[in-house]
């Protein structure tokens, strides 16, 4: 036991003694150690420091936006990969302590790079190491932890059962922490809602470092995390969510037409009948850029569908409600819900369901910038061909519109802080991807997407122009006049993302973190800090 004991001390000391003198994370180092029980994991495999030879390995692992991986992008003082609850404790504890700043990160898909990039000396606490799920058939619940991705949960329900099912997003790779907290909305929405519509409790980490569940933190801090963000009130060990019931088949389908082929006139009966359609039925909308057969560029339209019954009931419904669409059998496909969810993601008919585990490759190959719009009233169809005009001038930016109705309706815009609900039509999602590392074509991509954004603002929600908190937009109160204070600049974001949750969202905050600790460029402020 002594040996052991001066082993461990002498390779505290030496790890402490790599970072450079003087250095803020020094003391956050030797406080963490305090905590740290070195016989779960060596200290020099949950805290990474530039001096560390892996330590760009575990920065770049989930960084999901090229536009973040420059030599100009700041980087964090120290990287904690927490394997435990007692490591995020102690990181909360010690970063407090130093006066040194977090960023929360689980799946990394955030499209400012807020969880892992600032202007501010911080450390990143990386969830994905926390990344358990226990589900509990009987009682239709499981436990799953921050850093489990969708793609695991997915699994692991199928392979439960096919009768159950999870409202929540598309991607593999996004991680539980930060999606559901945000309000995770998916393909599910318009039959059972949010992702946090069906949450039934949580464990986060507080300001002091104690962990609550939701009984120990409150009504009014379990309803500021389910859809106000975690990262601003502590950070969100675990969800313990209700699983929704699904049919043991559900039907699919992608249908694609060009403006030559009617198009326009397809998203505009859209417009009319999507939100109004069975809640069993959602069919999102995604128009693309290709070139066509004459080497010309031209707007491709996506109808892509999902019917929670079989294609013999969803053929004369949509003949019925929607037959200018020519859905035929040939384009429908039958499977059990977890194998809709590949498809959905773009994979093959017949993928095996180990692909939803699969480690997600290097997508910090691409660039992008991502926007999102409201609609709460049809858009015209001379609106419509003017905005794919628009989109040929930049031909990398594509759109997903995303049908509200249903379940969507129901539920009070109050509820929960994340405020979307009645009176919206669809949610766009601006999708702007681009490969090369040409000089200036950063900028050129931004600018058009910014450009484009500002094309759409006849045509979507105002007064406030709304947004999707999970879609983060850096642009949101950036430009605004000098003389405008921070409290204005926190009002513009905050009240585009929560309309009138902001202000519950602020005394909340208040109350749970009066000094402030859990922040980031576009956190929930504290009053003192309006």
């Amino acid at each position: 036991m002594e040996l052991s004991l001066v082993l461990t001390t002498l390779t505290i000391v030496t790890f402490i003694s790599t970072v450079t003198s003087q250095s803020p994370i020094q003391n956050f180092v030797s406080c963490f150690s305090k905590f740290h029980e070195p016989s779960h994991s060596p200290i020099t495999e949950v805290i990474y420091t530039p001096n560390n030879k892996t330590f760009s390995t575990i920065l770049n692992k989930h960084l999901q936006n090229k536009r973040f991986k420059l030599d100009s992008t700041p980087k964090p003082l120290a990287i904690v990969t927490a394997k435990s609850a007692f490591d995020v404790q102690a990181t909360v504890k010690c970063a407090k302590s130093n006066n040194i700043q977090i960023r929360i990160r689980s799946g990394g898909h955030d499209y400012e790079g807020y969880s892992y990039v600032s202007d501010v000396p911080f450390i990143i606490l990386d969830m994905f190491l926390i990344n358990g799920i226990n589900i509990d058939k009987h009682n239709k619940v499981a436990w799953v932890e921050s850093g489990a991705t969708l793609g695991k949960l997915y699994y692991t329900i199928g392979k439960t059962s096919n009768f159950f099912g999870f409202p929540a997003g598309v991607c593999f790779s996004l991680g539980i922490g930060g999606h559901f907290s945000g309000g995770g909305y998916g393909n599910l929405m318009r039959k059972f809602g949010l992702s946090v519509d069906n949450i039934v409790d949580a464990k986060i980490v507080d300001v002091n470092g104690n962990i609550l569940d939701r009984k120990a933190m409150g009504e009014d801090l379990f309803w500021a995390i389910t859809g106000g963000g975690g990262a601003s009130f502590g950070v969100i060990l675990s969800w313990k969510i209700k699983l929704v019931y699904i049919p043991s088949n559900v039907t699919v389908f992608d249908v694609s037409k060009t403006l030559e082929e009617g198009a326009i006139d397809l998203i505009y009966k859209w417009q009319l009948i999507a939100t109004k359609l069975p809640n069993e039925l959602f069919i999102r909308l995604q128009p693309i850029v290709k070139i066509g057969k004459d080497g010309k560029k031209v707007v491709q339209v996506h109808f892509i569908g999902q019917f929670l019954g079989t294609t013999e009931k969803l053929l004369p419904l949509i003949n019925e409600k929607f037959h200018e669409l020519g859905l035929k059998t040939s384009d429908c496909h039958h499977m059990p819900w977890v194998n809709s969810t590949l498809f959905w993601y773009g994979k093959p008919i017949g993928t095996p369901l180990e692909a939803l585990l699969d480690e997600p490759k290097d997508t910090s190959t691409i660039y992008f910038k991502s926007q999102s719009d409201y609609v709460k009233k049809p858009i015209p169809k001379e609106g419509i061909k003017a905005i794919f005009e628009k989109m040929i001038e930049g031909d990398t930016l594509f759109m997903q519109w995303n049908p509200y109705g249903g379940r969507m309706d129901e539920i009070s815009a109050s509820a929960k802080p994340f405020p979307h609900r009645k009176g919206n039509l669809f949610l766009i999602q601006y999708l702007n991807y681009w490969p090369e590392d040409t000089p200036g074509a950063i900028e050129r991509h931004v600018n058009f997407s910014r450009s484009f954004l500002q094309f759409m603002t006849p045509y979507v929600s105002h007064s406030p122009r709304e947004a999707f908190f999970n879609y983060r937009d850096a642009d949101i109160g950036a430009n605004l006049p000098s003389n405008v204070t921070k409290m204005g600049i926190s009002k513009v974001y905050g009240t585009k993302y929560f309309k009138d949750n902001f202000n519950r969202l602020v005394n909340i905050k208040t109350k749970v973190d009066p000094h402030n600790f859990f922040r980031y460029e576009q956190s929930i402020p504290t009053l003192s800090a309006l």
